[in-house]
């Protein structure tokens, strides 16, 4: 069971938190722009367009020159392991730039994000705009591959298809000898409207496996006990929590402990997330961890009153004293 990328969601404090009390057994990285590491790396003189076959080691001299919203977003604990780097984007070559940075950084793992349905992702033909163009995903899963060498397996975050769920996409994934593919239940029309389709996940399954890929389903599903019936059903090798884990790190729990559904419990764990996050982003704006707090208040009589509270916050001590009123 393991954390699903989620854009501005699966920052480095929300991963620490969910490692620390749900412990699940990977964990993926927002996406970053494959397009923005290459961009920034060429920009320093630290890499040029032509000279891409340079060995790992060399990408650590370029950290200090990409922009810090990147190496923000590069950020990992040793707690988190294994962490695996989602990137996204539609250049080769930029994937090239990108994994060697990946490798460089120690990850476990580097995914390639060809699910994401926002428009001005997928209208690029990045994310989920790369199941309507195999040759150029092909295309990118070998620059990855050559870029890390065997010494980190590769994988892809995928839909069931654009508009429908799609074989053919499913076919061409067992062809490209990767680690592992993540399916989600949707397509890319559906964007996250609808259920998650999980018959569609099962046959993708039957087709990727058969090429001993590791396969991975995702999409509402609520916990682990959840996702291990999912599992089992349609002949996978594990699931991928995503909006589930939201305010909710014991969701990955074998046995969640009974204390992780009381307010107290929850709410602490709310204010310690809120100073892991000026800990690690104290120049970020702290309307960033509205989002989170305002998953943490729900559930539970009186939520809606807190959670109209936190979401006003502007720091973790506002969070601490809110909290503090509440439990009383």
């Amino acid at each position: 069971m393991g954390l699903s990328p989620m854009d501005g969601v699966t920052d480095a404090p929300m991963r620490y938190i969910t490692a620390k009390y749900g412990k699940p057994d990977v964990t993926f990285t927002e996406f970053v722009s494959a397009d923005g590491i290459a961009y920034e790396n060429r920009k320093f003189g630290k890499i040029e367009a032509e000279n891409l076959g340079i060995e790992a080691s060399e990408i650590g001299k370029t950290i200090s020159g990409i922009k810090k919203s990147l190496k923000r977003d590069f950020k990992f604990d040793e707690i988190e392991r294994p962490v695996v780097a989602q990137i996204f984007g539609g250049d080769p070559e930029s994937f090239f730039v990108a994994a060697k940075l990946v490798l460089d950084l120690g990850f476990d793992g580097v995914d390639i994000n060809m699910g994401c349905p926002a428009r001005k992702v997928a209208g690029r033909g990045e994310g989920s705009g790369l199941i309507k163009n195999p040759e150029l995903a092909g295309e990118i899963i070998a620059a990855v591959k050559r870029a890390v060498d065997g010494k980190i397996p590769v994988s892809v975050k995928t839909r069931i298809g654009y508009n429908e769920p799609s074989p053919e996409w499913w076919k061409f994934l067992a062809t490209q000898d990767l680690a592992a593919v993540t399916m989600h239940g949707r397509t890319f029309k559906q964007l996250y409207q609808g259920k998650a389709d999980w018959e569609a996940i099962g046959e993708a399954a039957k087709i990727i496996k058969s090429e001993k890929t590791i396969f991975f389903g995702n999409g509402d599903v609520e916990n682990r006990k959840m996702g291990e019936e999912k599992a089992i059903q349609y002949g996978l090798d594990g699931v991928l929590i995503g909006r589930a884990a939201g305010g909710n790190p014991w969701a990955f729990c074998p046995h969640p402990p009974a204390k992780a559904g009381i307010p107290r419990e929850k709410l602490l764990v709310a204010v310690e997330h809120s100073r892991k996050f000026e800990e690690l982003f104290p120049n970020d704006r702290f309307f960033i961890m509205r989002k989170h707090l305002s998953w943490y208040a729900r559930g539970f009589d009186n939520a809606s009153d807190l959670r109209n509270k936190l979401v006003m916050c502007n720091s973790a001590d506002e969070v601490k004293r809110e909290v503090e009123n509440f439990l009383g």
